[in-house]
């Protein structure tokens, strides 16, 4: 066998290794990783509610997100307000709510929130992993 066809087999030995190492579903810090987008939607405004407590955050979460979800089940959340007055949504609001770190520091719930914004239903079949 020549060089060139040992470098050639080694080659394609290393690209299969690295092929099937790879990790398709990379998952982030809060355990999600990332499905599909729901849509794009990058012109909106961003409003953030900064919650003082765990009593007003178990009733916004029980308000907003349902009575199927506990207040500490959730890091954060959002709401999506949009503008369909507009054909491309520009305008909308994204409204986040996070704990106030006084009382819970948990920054990395914010950027899972704002995704939401950005591409709206990215994780349904993991939809209640907390």
């Amino acid at each position: 066998m020549s060089r060139a066809q040992i470098l050639n087999v080694l080659g394609s030995a290393l690209l299969l290794l690295f092929i099937s190492s790879c990790d398709t579903e990379q998952k982030a810090s809060d355990d999600y990783y990332f499905e599909d987008k729901e849509y794009t939607l990058i012109e909106q405004d961003y409003i953030f509610v900064v919650v003082d407590n765990k009593e007003e955050w178990n009733d916004l979460v029980k308000q907003y997100v349902g009575d199927g979800y506990k207040g500490d089940q959730m890091g954060a959340f959002s709401r999506l307000r949009l503008n369909r007055q507009d054909p491309n949504l520009a305008g909308s609001e994204c409204i986040v709510y996070i704990k106030d770190p006084a009382w819970e520091y948990e920054p990395e719930y914010i950027g899972h929130e704002i995704v939401h914004c950005l591409f709206g239903k990215w994780h349904p079949s993991q939809r209640g992993k907390g």
